[in-house]
């Protein structure tokens, strides 16, 4: 278990580096438009002119501005990444979109002070207590209210942003923009369906509100799992969970696995937790399948992307075979096959040849399990 952790953390540093990348693209393109805007000002000017007045911006202020609004970029990035989240395991707080807005106003505010610090007792030399009374002008007037705005709002529409691209995936968020999936498209996945064994005694034993928080625990454990092997929430229904990833990457087939076990793994770590809080420990099964579904765009009022096709059908009888076979991982001959084709560590075994409910023919289930 250690080796996959230490295989894939690369995966998790692409993850991070990414974000940060977005945080400095899109703060330096959402405040540098509103200094060109209030460069620009508001009064009626030939082409030439402004043309003359955007140049000018770009030397003198757009260029200056670079350093101070990465810096509140990175800090931004660096909250939202690995402070927050930390606070909200530690704490089992709320993760919510004011907080971060709290904290980008905290930063913009901090930033505020100490450039007006640095302006007027190195620039102009005050002394500590002339810095002081001009402090107040200067934190406290239209320029500053107009970029507190910008900040405010800037803060939310990232929140948005992030939001979007964790829900639907950045890949596929530019797609559903345009409206690529309004008419249904083929492709090639790979599904996992997790589920939580004995669910019904789990629910019966906490209540339907501990049993609520419960299962809000397990699934806030996915968070690495999914970092580590670039794996896509396709639902979560009740106490199941459905995971997909690109079948024409044939190292996604591992990759599944790996996710399942990376997944127990941390339910073990997490077991002190577990017990402390709702005295039983969470077991959960899966079940994988792979091959061609159809993705488009259903719902009109609320719309979702959603995957159909006899993969997913199969894939979910298979996982109620779990249970009857006493095995944490079963699989389809397809994905076997596939899974076979190249080093994998692992052991894959043939199961039973059976018929599933809805199903014409037989399917040969396989279990796949750590190789001894």
């Amino acid at each position: 278990m250690f080796i996959l952790k230490k295989k894939y953390v690369r995966s998790k540093l692409k993850h991070h580096v990414f974000f940060l990348l977005y945080a400095l693209f899109y703060w330096n393109v959402a405040i540098r438009l509103a200094l060109f805007i209030q460069w620009l000002g508001y009064k009626s000017e030939n082409t030439g002119e402004m043309l003359t007045k955007g140049m000018v911006f770009m030397h003198d202020r757009m260029l200056g501005s670079s350093i101070i609004i990465s810096v509140f970029a990175i800090l931004t990035w660096y909250i939202q990444n690995f402070v927050y989240p930390s606070w909200v395991r530690k704490y089992h707080i709320k993760r919510l979109t004011p907080v971060f807005v709290l904290f980008d106003t905290a930063i913009f505010v901090l930033i505020g002070v100490l450039l007006g610090l640095v302006h007027y007792s190195v620039d102009k030399g005050l002394a500590w207590s002339e810095v002081r009374l001009e402090m107040g002008d200067f934190l406290f007037n239209s320029t500053i209210l107009f970029f507190f705005t910008v900040m405010f709002v800037g803060s939310y529409v990232y929140q948005l942003l992030i939001t979007l691209f964790r829900q639907i995936g950045f890949g596929k968020l530019g797609r559903v923009m345009m409206g690529y999936y309004q008419k249904p498209r083929e492709e090639n996945r790979i599904f996992l369906f997790l589920d939580l064994k004995s669910s019904t005694t789990f629910a019966e034993e906490l209540g339907h509100e501990q049993y609520s928080y419960f299962i809000q625990d397990c699934f806030k454990i996915l968070s690495n799992p999914l970092l580590l092997t670039q794996g896509v929430v396709y639902q979560f229904v009740g106490d199941e969970v459905v995971v997909t990833w690109e079948a024409h990457n044939q190292k996604n087939f591992k990759k599944a696995v790996d996710f399942f076990f990376l997944f127990q793994k941390e339910l073990e770590d997490n077991r002190s937790y577990f017990e402390d809080k709702y005295n039983m420990v969470p077991i959960f099964s899966a079940s994988i399948n792979s091959g061609k579904v159809m993705s488009a765009e259903v719902g009109e009022i609320k719309t979702e992307l959603a995957y159909h096709g006899d993969v997913l059908n199969t894939a979910a009888r298979i996982q109620k075979q779990c249970k009857q076979y006493n095995k944490d991982m079963l699989v389809t001959e397809n994905f076997a096959l596939t899974l076979n084709n190249f080093k994998n560590g692992y052991e894959i075994c043939f199961v039973d040849h059976v018929m599933l409910k809805g199903k014409a023919q037989k399917v040969r289930l396989y279990e796949v399990s750590f190789r001894n």
